[in-house]
C-alpha cells in the first residue's frame, strides 16, 4: 500500500556500524535475560535459598527479566532499523513497559535496601511470607500506577507537540511530568537507599569495632584476628561502595537528563543530544544485567546453588569476612557475632588457619 511505500522509502538499510550495535545490544540482552533466568533456577536446587527475603531479590530478578523480553528487544529493531515498526499504540505500550519495568527494578532495589537493614536496626520487626507479598505488590503497583496509568492517558505529553508515528517512537515527556514521575521513581527510590546503606555501613562498622575489642581483650592475636576484622571492615564498606556506585552510575545520568530537557523545551533536539540520551538509556538498561551478579552472585548460598548447577564440586570456603559482608550483599547475615562473651567468634565462622 501506499502508506508501507512511505514507510520503506527513507529507509537506506542497514550498515555495518548498525550490525555492530545490534550485536553488541543483542549480547547484553541474553546476559540479562541469563542472569536473570539463573536467579529464578537456583532456589531449586538450593534450599537456603527459599526464604522470605530471596522474594525480593526474585521481584528485582522478574523486573529485569522483563526489561530484557519487552523492552530492550524492541529498542534493539529500533536502534538497528531507525526506524519503528510496530505503530503507534504499541509505542505507547512499549514506553508504558520500559518505565514500568525499569521502576520496578529501582524501587525493589530500594526495598533491598531496607530489608538489608531491618537485622541492624533497634527492634528488627519481623518479616513474614505474607508481609513480603504485600511489600512486593505494593511495588508493581506503584511502578503501574507512574507509567500504564499516565502514558496511556497522555498525561505525559506536551500540547502541540507530535512525532511522526509511522517512523518514530519518542517518550515526549513535559516538563510537571518529567520533575514528578523522575522524583517517584528514582529521586526518592535513591535517597532512601542512600540512608539504608549509610546505617549498614555505620552498623557493621560498630558491631566490627566491638568483636575486635572483645577479641583483643580476650585472646589476642596481633598478626591474624585484629587484621582479620579491618579486613572485614573494609569489605563490607567497599560492597556498600560498589552496589552505589553502579546504581548511581547506571541511572543518574538518565534521569538528570531527561529533567534537564524537559525543563529546556523541545527545542533540545540536536543529534549529539540524540544519541547521547540513547546511550544513557541503555546505560539504564544496564543495571538490568548487573543487578543479579550484584545482588545474588555475590551471596554465598546462590554461589553453592550455581556449582551445583553447573556440577563443580569444590569445597566452598566461608570466613567471618563473607559473613559481615553479606550485611550488605543479601540480608541472610551469619548467627549474631554479639551473643557471647566467653568466646570472641563462633567456632563454624571462621575457618582458622594453621599455626
Amino acid at each position: 500500500g501506499e502508506d508501507d511505500d512511505e514507510n520503506i522509502e527513507p529507509w537506506n538499510g542497514i550498515g555495518v556500524q548498525e550490525v555492530v550495535i545490534g550485536l553488541i545490544l543483542s549480547l547484553i540482552d541474553l546476559i540479562t535475560l541469563l542472569g536473570n533466568t539463573i536467579v529464578f533456577i537456583c532456589p531449586v536446587v538450593e534450599k537456603r535459598l527459599r526464604t522470605v527475603t530471596y522474594m525480593f531479590i526474585m521481584s528485582l530478578a522478574t523486573a529485569d527479566f522483563l526489561v530484557a523480553c519487552l523492552v530492550m528487544p524492541f529498542s534493539i529493531i529500533y536502534e538497528v532499523t531507525g526506524m519503528w515498526l510496530f505503530g503507534k499504540l504499541f509505542c505507547k505500550v512499549w514506553i508504558s513497559f520500559d518505565v514500568m519495568f525499569c521502576t520496578a527494578s529501582i524501587v525493589t532495589l530500594c526495598f533491598i535496601s531496607l530489608d538489608r537493614y531491618y537485622p541492624l536496626s533497634p527492634r528488627p520487626p519481623s518479616l513474614s511470607f505474607h508481609r513480603c507479598i504485600v511489600m512486593t505488590c505494593m511495588v508493581w503497583v506503584y511502578s503501574s500506577l507512574i507509567s500504564f496509568l499516565p502514558v496511556m492517558q497522555g498525561w505525559n505529553e506536551i500540547p502541540g507537540v507530535d512525532f511522526d508515528a509511522g517512523r518514530e517512537c519518542i517518550f515526549v515527556t513535559n516538563w510537571i511530568f518529567a520533575i514528578v514521575a523522575s522524583a517517584l521513581a528514582f529521586f526518592v527510590p535513591f535517597m532512601v537507599m542512600c540512608s539504608m546503606y549509610f546505617f549498614i555501613y555505620r552498623a557493621s562498622r560498630l558491631k566490627a569495632t566491638r568483636i575486635m575489642s572483645q577479641t583483643l581483650e580476650i585472646h589476642y592475636h596481633p598478626n591474624s584476628k585484629r587484621q582479620n576484622h579491618l579486613q572485614l571492615e573494609n569489605k563490607a564498606t567497599r560492597t556498600i561502595s560498589i552496589i552505589i556506585s553502579v546504581f548511581v552510575l547506571c541511572w543518574l545520568p538518565y534521569f538528570v537528563l531527561n529533567v534537564w530537557l524537559a525543563a529546556r523545551g523541545t527545542d533540545s533536539t540536536s543529534t549529539v543530544l540524540v544519541d547521547t540520551f540513547k546511550i544513557i538509556t541503555w546505560l539504564g538498561y544496564c543495571n538490568s544485567t548487573i543487578n543479579p551478579m550484584l545482588y545474588a552472585f555475590l551471596n554465598r548460598d546462590f554461589q553453592r546453588a550455581l556449582k551445583k548447577l553447573l556440577i563443580c564440586r569444590h569445597r566452598s570456603q566461608v570466613d567471618i569476612g563473607e559473613d559481615m559482608v553479606s550485611i550488605a550483599t543479601f540480608s541472610k547475615t551469619a548467627p549474631d557475632l554479639e551473643y557471647s562473651n566467653t568466646v570472641p567468634v563462633p567456632n563454624g565462622a571462621l575457618k582458622g588457619k594453621p599455626k
